[in-house]
């Protein structure tokens, strides 16, 4: 991490206050530092990264351990080491679905503090959904041990179209949330800010910022699971467009049966996708028919999608991206089939898998609460311990 800095005490105050968001970013991937550490690692000098220093104590994320390393300033004097407060403050992600809640909890420096998986009653809509929701909430910070006072930011992802002011527009499987205000409700009870957005623009940047599109500026991001739906994620930053309708495809360009009353695809070898791609994994004959109909029935839409963007990367997330070849290798073959020009975008399988919503929300709560906690804006989130979230998804499923 490197800074051009103004010296003297005549630098802007916006100046000093992103130096010092720096010094704190710094301290967080080092864990602990000193100056002269911290130094080298942002390119600041030593006093702009000790005013920086006490600027971020001052806000809590940062601490002082004490004088305990040798040869420092001075001959044998002790440098004094500063420590990034990781537990300083706990961000919540909920994923909210027709039939689960899942709550993924992480502290300052993306380590995974809770992690809970709850089925939701059948008839549990409107306020008793949001009361559900709640529940879930509060099992997951008592299990972790946090108390909803240390929450210092939340995101919360639904099934459906989300607008720009928050509100869920419309939604097949949430439709008793419709224009409600989830985030302000979520707010007044936690007594933090809250984000609301899509899920499987959640989905997307997770793989964008910790999964298979790491090192990717363009991203398709193609969710196959229960239903079919897609993300953009342009110039590194998830596209909403005006209405925030972009990726909104759906039946426009995707031709494939679906239960219109469950928005859900309907399969006919098996009962459900999964099942079919298993079927055609060991060379059902029917089921390989029924797999060719269906990436045929993406082809279209993914094409026209492809050479649309020309994205660097096409990622296939949800359920049916665990059929690995089953499922990519008839997809690439019909996407190129369909694009009439010497192109072949490159289609890869999800990394995330069904995590990938619940760490794409906690990355986006991250980013929401930059200013409250830095005091700047687009600060980078923190690596998020993917490998702990797998882990905890799979005993919270047991």
């Amino acid at each position: 991490m490197t800074s051009t800095e103004t010296h003297s005490n005549s630098e802007p105050a916006a100046t000093r206050t992103r130096n010092a968001a720096q010094c704190a970013i710094a301290l967080r991937e080092l864990g602990q530092a000193t100056v002269a550490e911290l130094s080298a690692r942002t390119g600041l000098s030593r006093p702009t990264v000790e005013v920086g220093l006490d600027a971020m104590t001052g806000r809590g994320v940062v601490s002082i351990l004490g004088d305990l390393t040798a040869g420092g300033r001075g001959a044998g004097r002790p440098a004094r080491i500063y420590a990034f407060r990781a537990r300083a403050g706990y961000l919540a992600a909920v994923d909210v679905g027709p039939h689960r809640v899942r709550v993924a909890l992480a502290d300052l420096s993306g380590g995974i503090a809770g992690w809970l998986d709850r089925q939701t009653d059948a008839d549990a809509v409107g306020p008793n959904r949001m009361t559900g929701v709640r529940r879930a909430i509060d099992e997951c910070l008592r299990e972790a041990g946090v108390a909803a006072s240390e929450l210092v930011g939340m995101g919360v992802a639904v099934t459906g179209m989300v607008g720009l002011d928050g509100r869920l527009i419309v939604s097949r499987n949430l439709p008793d949330w419709e224009g409600v205000d989830v985030a302000a409700h979520l707010g007044r009870v936690y007594d933090c800010p809250v984000t609301i957005e899509n899920d499987i623009r959640m989905a997307a940047l997770a793989e964008h910022r910790l999964g298979a599109a790491r090192l990717a500026d363009d991203v398709l991001y193609l969710f196959a699971g229960h239903r079919v739906s897609m993300a953009l994620i342009i110039d590194g930053k998830l596209r909403h467009g005006r209405h925030s309708a972009a990726g909104e495809m759906g039946g426009i360009a995707f031709s494939m049966p679906v239960d219109d009353q469950h928005d859900q695809l309907r399969w006919r070898t098996a009962a459900s996708g999964e099942g079919v791609f298993r079927l055609a994994a060991d060379g059902d004959e029917e089921s390989l028919e029924e797999v060719r109909q269906f990436t045929a029935g993406l082809a279209t839409g993914v094409a026209v999608a492809a050479m649309t963007v020309d994205p660097d990367l096409i990622v296939v997330g949800g359920g049916l991206s665990s059929a690995g070849g089953v499922l990519l290798d008839p997809l690439r073959e019909a996407v190129c089939a369909a694009i009439p020009v010497p192109v072949s975008p490159t289609i890869i399988a999800s990394e995330l898998g069904s995590e990938a919503v619940a760490l794409g929300t906690l990355v986006h709560a991250f980013g929401s609460v930059s200013t409250s906690l830095y005091g700047a804006e687009g600060l980078p989130e923190p690596t998020i311990d993917v490998d702990d979230a797998r882990s905890r998804a799979r005993e919270a499923a047991a």
